[in-house]
């Protein structure tokens, strides 16, 4: 089973992730990966530095690189929770897995504004 989590900032995507791992899930965020490949350029993953990054992969070998990159990861053998899901692309690429659903998290405003 492969579980995709997405939804705003503060929603609680990570305490479904953690408790998904407590539960023997494998876990990927789409954002530790382009971390992984910053540092493997040698480029420091600070938030300004990611986000040039990830607009350039994506110009270089389109919008779904964090998702392709990711599923290169994935075998049949485990479950797997994966995290910062951002566009529709990356959505449409993780479809085409076997057993992905994807799982919206929502919180209330307020409440996420005091977890933030």
């Amino acid at each position: 089973m492969i579980i995709g989590l997405t939804g705003a900032n503060a929603s609680g995507k990570g305490e479904m992730a953690n408790y998904l791992k407590s539960k023997g899930f494998k876990y990927y965020s789409l954002s530790d990966i382009l971390r992984e490949e910053a540092r493997a350029r040698g480029i420091e993953p600070s938030r300004e530095n990611l986000i040039k990054l990830g607009n350039k992969l994506r110009e270089q070998a389109g919008p779904s690189v964090l998702a392709d990159l990711t599923i290169k990861k994935i075998n049949d053998r485990n479950n797997y929770v994966i995290d910062s899901i951002r566009n529709p692309f990356e959505i449409k690429a993780l479809r085409k897995l076997n057993n992905f659903t994807l799982i919206g998290i929502d919180a209330p405003v307020e409440i996420r504004f005091k977890r933030a």
